[in-house]
């Protein structure tokens, strides 16, 4: 909520769900709701439009499919879990770590320089053809989250790297889940395992402050398609755990207008 009220949109509350308002020039207000916890009545999102002069109403599930590591098991289970890929990779980054080759040495360390992880961010989403969120958004939710926010930053201590961290990931905290909610490597960090013993390191730091859910924050969903999210899937469904599907996200329309043009199937 935090996070919504700092990109200029208006918190409002219900009994088992929140939502959030910002006002369109000429159109209205529009609501948006993010993963209500369960089915709302058309009768209950009409009435919201109706209360808040509203010419729409999303109702967000975004991602659509995610998994989610049980953390309330001892952390030997947790690794028994995973697949073997995983472990191995873990592994070969933990003796990466007790590299006595300073070339090879890398270590992983919370950090609040949020600055480089954004730098490092960009440029992975470039090299991988993902839209890029401004650096505020990503600095925004960081803020917002405040000591609910943990930056894990792995660094390969070398004099001779032009850039010592090699990977990175934000990790939110809320209601007893651990959030993996972006993440970064550098083409050498890949190389070291960097960013398995990053997951590895959140995943302990998650359960040491009494985190009960893992959530990987997205997989490849079949249902909707996305070619550019079978990589970084693949490397989430190393780790195990189980995929919790979502219903599809809809938008209805209250503007009679607006209501009209939906039916014709026409974008908006």
């Amino acid at each position: 909520a935090h996070f919504m009220e700092k990109i200029n949109w208006k918190v409002g509350k219900e009994k088992d769900f929140q939502f959030y308002i910002r006002h369109l020039p000429i159109l209205g207000n529009f609501i948006k709701i993010q993963r209500p916890p369960s089915k709302i009545s058309a009768k209950k999102l009409e009435s919201l439009a109706k209360k808040y002069h509203a010419f729409a109403v999303q109702v967000n599930y975004s991602p659509t499919k995610t998994l989610q590591l049980d953390l309330t098991l001892p952390l030997d289970q947790i690794q028994k879990q995973m697949k073997k890929d995983a472990r191995y990779e873990i592994k070969k980054a933990e003796k990466n770590k007790q590299s006595l080759l300073l070339r090879n040495k890398i270590i992983v360390k919370q950090s609040k320089d949020i600055e480089l992880f954004i730098k490092i961010w960009h440029r992975n989403a470039l090299r991988r053809g993902f839209w890029i969120p401004f650096g505020k958004e990503i600095r925004s939710i960081y803020e917002a989250f405040g000591k609910n926010a943990y930056l894990l930053l792995a660094s390969r201590l070398s004099p001779v790297a032009c850039h010592p961290v090699v990977a990175g990931a934000l990790i939110l905290f809320s209601d007893k889940t651990a959030y993996y909610f972006h993440a970064a490597s550098t083409p050498e960090g890949r190389k070291l395992s960097a960013p398995y013993l990053v997951v590895w390191q959140a995943i302990k730091l998650a359960k040491r402050q009494g985190c009960q859910i893992f959530d990987f924050e997205g997989v490849y969903d079949e249902r909707f398609p996305q070619k550019s999210w079978r990589g970084f899937s693949h490397f989430k469904k190393s780790f195990g755990g189980k995929e919790i599907e979502f219903p599809c996200s809809f938008t209805k329309f209250y503007n009679p207008i607006l209501k009209f043009i939906s039916k014709l199937q026409i974008p908006i």
